[in-house]
């Protein structure tokens, strides 16, 4: 006979609180002073003091279990999520006025399900579907004045990024059919993905004004000057294709062996031509040479897709649809001290394009593992995990337009004299990941349990993100040292301790039936701490203007003794609780839930100011904090579940 089981939650978060920039009032009204003297910010003057943020979240789903017969079950999910953030969600540092600060709306739809079916008793077959889609509008407190930069000082008005808009659709069907077969559990599957982008991205559309210091302002003597023009609306799509063939075979009591191989492609625009041959086989054992001990190892191919952000950047910017231009030195002063907001170009100023490597490769990881599991007396288990990475073919972005550099600087030559920068996309970076990790897990009792694990890991690259452009083209070896993501150690610790009874576990409830009046008292009670320790990240030291003139924009130019990324955010410190306790009412029990984060309420900085300057001696606030992770928050909820 058919069953059906249903579920539905849903859940409302509403944050409000105040945020205010750090920027000294000295610095403010010298900076209202100075933008007075000229028209293109409209009269905008800096904020003083707090400004309201607010943080709003709404979440939904819904699924339904249906048995169709004894061999077939269907699964249908439908999820809903939209966040709105408000004066909080990027450009959030102490640098940044309210002008530039922003806010952003995202609303998340997905339907999925799956067909399930066992015509034979060693035959099992899912078939499944997704239809997804995404929006997201990023909006900033200005979005109509120039943006202007005061390298390491001040940002404000409408900012480079920050005003876009994406819809991204994805419809996605797939198969997996699993057949038992003595020792050998065979796996065959496949998946088709078609992801449709429509955006509109006017990255610099109103012009960015960038100056060395706080008396060039004052002078109206300009940097740096770059703004977009064209059409800044995209429509395209990407379609996934991948096939697998995998088999787990058991030759032994004490040894399973998984064997596979997959092969996926990336289905481009025709713009961004790339190679196909994307097979990634992977072998993993698990092996019990002891009663107490486990070793586990493994090797394998994984392919990851391109950046949607990226392939836009390149459609959107070709040259044909939208450039963009870079003045320096007295263009960019005669510019601003004209007063008028440009709607056209700069006569006589080559454009500058983004393009992609012909023949661009599918970025993909080399993945080996091995790990030691030893089970300890008193419930305690010990593991001992070494893992590799090797990221290969990775994106990087560079000017390939330029000629060679003399004593650090590029020349005004380009190699195509009818445009200014070129920048391309590439599959040409890399990556290395060396990481070991020891875990201690000790469960006392059945309703306490505590989790210690350490990491020491390094990781290196030449690029650490698309988008990342190196100093000097010429010079790519340079650029090979710690990645912006390496985080050398990690500590945690966790516990779980429940008293009293499980009132979701009947069995438990009746073994511990007749409780005294304290254990009455804290009986559905559940403590749940954790603490966590670890290394800051790195960041990379640049002057903040374009100061070996490569007339790229965000600039590359690093300080003279700095290399890539050698500064670092010093070391985390959170410490998270979360308490729960159980109520029984009717044919379930209601969860009264407080949540703290970062209940110390420890500084963690999350950013450093890496403007350098231009000067051989750094600026004072070089290198100082101007971001920190979220202060002490508490939350509560009520749940009941039946």
């Amino acid at each position: 006979h058919s069953l059906t089981y249903y579920y539905v939650a849903a859940e409302q978060e509403m944050a409000r609180g105040e945020d205010a920039n750090d920027l000294p009032p000295a610095t403010v009204a010298a900076i209202n002073s100075a933008v007075r003297n000229y028209a293109p910010l409209n009269g905008l003057q800096l904020q003083s003091g707090f400004f309201p943020t607010t943080d709003q979240e709404t979440e939904a789903s819904g699924r339904l279990d249906r048995a169709l017969s004894a061999t077939e079950s269907v699964m249908l999910r439908y999820a809903l999520t939209n966040g709105r953030n408000v004066n909080d969600a990027f450009n959030t540092d102490d640098l940044t006025d309210l002008s530039g600060r922003g806010s952003s709306f995202v609303d998340d739809n997905s339907l999925n399900g799956t067909l399930t079916s066992v015509p034979r008793s060693n035959l099992l077959n899912a078939a499944s579907f997704e239809l997804a889609q995404r929006r997201v509008a990023d909006r900033t407190q200005t979005a109509k004045t120039p943006g202007f930069i005061v390298t390491g000082i001040a940002s404000f008005g409408a900012p480079y990024r920050g005003n876009d808009r994406h819809v991204e659709t994805q419809a996605e069907i797939s198969d997996a059919i699993t057949v038992q077969q003595h020792r050998h559990l065979l796996r065959f599957g496949g998946r088709f993905d078609h992801i449709a982008e429509r955006a509109a991205t006017p990255d610099g559309a109103q012009g960015t004004f960038i100056f060395a210091n706080l008396a060039a302002l004052q002078t109206g003597t300009a940097s740096t000057f770059t703004q977009s023009f064209g059409s800044f609306n995209t429509n395209f799509a990407a379609i996934r294709i991948a096939a697998f063939a995998q088999d787990h075979w058991t030759p032994t009591s004490t040894l399973a062996v998984d064997a596979g191989v997959r092969y996926e492609v990336n289905r481009l625009p025709a713009q961004l031509p790339q190679d196909a041959t994307n097979f990634s086989p992977r072998l993993g054992l698990a092996w019990t040479p002891l009663h107490a001990l486990v070793v586990r190892g493994g090797f394998g191919l994984f392919f990851d897709h391109f950046e949607l952000a990226t392939l836009n950047r390149v459609l959107e910017f070709d040259g044909t649809h939208a450039a963009q231009q870079l003045v320096d030195g007295p263009v960019a002063t005669a510019t601003y001290q004209s007063g008028t907001t440009l709607t056209a170009p700069l006569a006589g100023v080559a454009p500058s394009i983004w393009t992609a490597q012909p023949g661009l490769r599918n970025p993909y990881s080399e993945v080996g593992s091995l790990s030691v599991e030893r089970e300890l007396p008193l419930q305690t288990t010990l593991t001992a995990e070494y893992q590799f990475v090797h990221g290969v073919h990775l994106g990087r972005s560079s000017n390939v337009n330029l000629t060679p550099p003399v004593n650090g600087l590029f020349s005004a030559a380009r190699a195509n004299t009818a445009y200014d920068a070129v920048n391309q996309f590439a599959t040409e970076a890399s990556s290395s990941y060396n990481g070991g990790t020891l875990t201690v897990n000790r469960q006392f009792q059945d309703d306490l349990q505590i989790m210690a694990g350490y990491t020491f890991s390094k990781t290196i690259d030449d690029a650490s993100y698309d988008g990342e452009q190196p100093q000097n083209p010429f010079d790519l070896r340079a650029e090979r040292a710690l990645s912006l993501q390496d985080q050398r150690q990690r500590f945690t610790l966790s516990g779980l301790w429940l008293i009293g009874p499980d009132l979701g576990d009947p069995a438990d409830a009746v073994k511990n039936a007749n409780p005294g009046p304290l254990m009455k008292a804290l009986t559905g009670f559940e403590f749940a701490p954790i603490v966590s320790l670890a290394s800051g990240f790195r960041e990379n030291a640049v002057t903040g203007l374009d100061t070996n003139l490569e007339h790229i924009y965000p600039f590359a130019a690093r300080p003279a003794g700095y290399g890539r990324n050698t500064l670092a955010t010093p070391a985390q410190l959170n410490v998270d609780l979360r308490v729960l306790r159980m109520v029984a009412i009717g044919p379930g029990h209601l969860d009264i839930v407080a949540e703290s984060f970062n209940l110390i309420n420890h500084r963690n900085i999350a950013l450093l100011n890496t403007a350098f300057g231009a000067s051989a001696a750094p600026l004072s606030s070089f290198s100082q904090p101007i971001a920190t992770g979220d202060a002490r928050r508490i939350q509560f909820s009520l749940d009941y579940e039946f």
